[in-house]
């Protein structure tokens, strides 16, 4: 009995530091606004993601950039092979594309579709939306995709 009761301690102890190393590689942020119970329950119960202009995470906000729309669809595209996505669809003349993202472990698959909105001449926002295609809870994953690109657009644009 004391050996069974062990081999639960540890497997819930393994369980729970995947999880915890899971949600900090998705960049989750456990400990900003709204907190961290909000937002645990929100990676344990939903399996999507997309930025708004009035996000329930800040990190999710419609990101802005200083160039036309044209420039940033294609730095899009370019970021999206970079990170290894891969591109199911895209329309150039719409400026969007979906592509597939793969986790690095179980494989599972996430849709990641982008579109370039026009601002002005000058500036264009980012509409994203990932969402799993399987599962109930994505452990921040489709969140991760999202700040994944919209770090490396920013780097990308320095």
């Amino acid at each position: 009995m004391v050996t069974l009761l062990k081999i639960i301690v540890i497997v819930i102890v393994f369980v729970t530091v995947m999880v915890f190393f899971t949600l900090h590689r998705n960049q989750a942020h456990i400990s900003q606004p709204p907190g961290t119970a909000k937002r645990l329950a929100i990676f344990f119960t939903v399996n999507s993601a997309s930025t708004s202009d009035d996000p329930y995470f800040d990190e999710l906000r419609t990101p802005v950039f200083m160039m036309d729309a044209e420039k940033l669809y294609q730095q899009v595209l370019n970021t999206g092979n970079e990170l290894g996505w891969g591109i199911i669809a895209n329309d150039k003349d719409a400026h969007n594309a979906n592509f597939i993202v793969r986790s690095p472990v179980f494989l599972f698959e996430d849709d990641v579709y982008v579109e370039v909105k026009v601002i002005d001449t000058n500036r264009s926002a980012l509409y994203i939306r990932s969402s799993s295609r399987t599962g109930k809870a994505d452990l921040a994953a489709n969140s991760g995709h999202i700040q994944t690109l919209v770090k490396q657009l920013k780097a990308e644009k320095r």
